[in-house]
């Protein structure tokens, strides 16, 4: 029985300690809900059997009547927005007026006046859901079965139905075996897309902002042994000591950088997969890094800041950062998410970094794609520095 009014004594203690401790019932319960409420509607439509057919664009190259009639039939069925080239497409993908492109190459029409699908060019925009562009794609073989179906009706006279019966369907299929499919990404580089290249810079940016963790450890410590206190004895202002904490910090970011891209370049092709190609736009790339280090570096310095235990700033830094990866699309894929989940997430600084790290390394960067992302990070990683300075001269004025 002492045993057990002992045990029951230390129980209602712990529970004493919790009801003190906001932080860590807010990571066992408040984050858990959070990040189920955001993975459950990233996935939201993606086992769902309804499905719908992306935007298209439309560049018919083939001025054969029959290719011009598919089009117009195709504009009336779907909806489409009819372009003059392929330059015009380009355009409408990049900017996201169009979610994939359709162009029919001349030569469309085979000797047997038959569609062949290898002269049919689908080209995928960034945010088009995998799903989708497999129901565009069957949609276009089916659309072009039903123009060999009907020519063959046509050539056939009254005598089709017969004819038609007595004809095998791998006879009515489009001669070549399918669509030649091209991502926005492949087009702007001319390097194809491998997993490796979209996964090493969505793991590196996740990593990156994870250096809350160190910061937090050495910050509080200071904090404790009295380090911190002494430095302002001496003169050492919040300023200085945020400063000097991000460059170091920053230096850690970049040695994280290595360390990835030799995993993504020699390890991963140890294993059998594909190597990680180093034809980078050198220049787009260290902006890239610096803009997102600044952002990771801020808000880990922003939480070692405010928070007053180690354990606090890594739980809440987790958490914080989980969430932030989920909406940015590091654990599932943005083109997964339904659209008001892909237009939530472009508000996630993560997102920002993913978005310019997966242009330099899957694509042909410019300023148009890089600059709004880098200065958005730098921007969010100067509000974060200054509310840790804000911090630091708080608990300063404390001692």
């Amino acid at each position: 029985m002492l045993s057990l009014r002992q045990a029951l004594s230390i129980a209602a203690k712990e529970w004493l300690l919790l009801r003190r401790n906001p932080h860590g019932l807010a990571v066992l319960f408040l984050m858990p809900a959070a990040f189920v409420l955001v993975m459950s509607f990233a996935l939201k439509d993606t086992l769902t059997a309804h499905v719908d057919m992306p935007a298209t664009g439309w560049v018919v190259e083939d001025r054969s009547p029959v290719a011009e009639h598919w089009a117009r039939e195709w504009q009336t069925r779907h909806g489409m927005l009819r372009l003059d080239d392929r330059g015009a497409l380009h355009a409408a993908l990049r900017e996201r007026r169009v979610q994939a492109g359709i162009v029919v190459a001349t030569g469309w029409l085979d000797g047997d006046a038959g569609p062949r699908a290898d002269r049919v060019e689908l080209w995928l925009g960034h945010p088009v859901q995998p799903a989708s562009a497999a129901r565009l794609r069957a949609e276009l073989s089916f659309s072009m079965l039903q123009v060999r179906m009907k020519m063959a009706a046509s050539a056939a006279g009254p005598f089709a139905s017969v004819l038609l019966s007595e004809v095998g369907n791998e006879e009515l299929q489009p001669t070549a075996a399918a669509v030649q499919v091209r991502y926005l990404h492949e087009i702007d580089s001319g390097r194809r897309m491998t997993a490796v290249q979209q996964s090493v810079p969505a793991w590196l940016v996740f990593g990156m902002f994870f250096v809350v963790i160190p910061i937090a450890g050495v910050l509080i410590q200071e904090r404790r042994d009295g380090t911190l206190p002494r430095l302002q004895s001496l003169g050492v202002g919040a300023a200085a000591l945020l400063g000097g904490k991000w460059l170091a910090f920053t230096a850690l970011n970049w040695v994280q950088l290595g360390f990835m891209l030799l995993v993504g370049r020699w390890l991963v092709p140890a294993f059998g997969g594909d190597a990680l190609s180093l034809d980078l736009s050198i220049g787009w790339f260290l902006v890239m890094v610096a803009a997102t280090s600044a952002a990771a570096v801020g808000l880990a310095l922003l939480i070692a800041a405010w928070t007053r235990a180690f354990d606090h700033a890594a739980a809440l830094g987790s958490g914080i950062n989980v969430l932030l990866g989920a909406l940015a699309g590091v654990m599932v894929p943005r083109m997964l998410m339904p659209p008001t989940m892909q237009t939530l997430s472009e508000h996630s600084p993560m997102a920002w970094a993913l978005d310019g790290m997966q242009t330099v390394f899957l694509g042909a960067p410019d300023a148009a794609q890089i600059v709004p992302k880098a200065l958005l990070l730098v921007i969010f990683g100067g509000l974060c520095l200054t509310g840790a300075w804000w911090g630091m001269r708080r608990r300063g004025s404390r001692h």
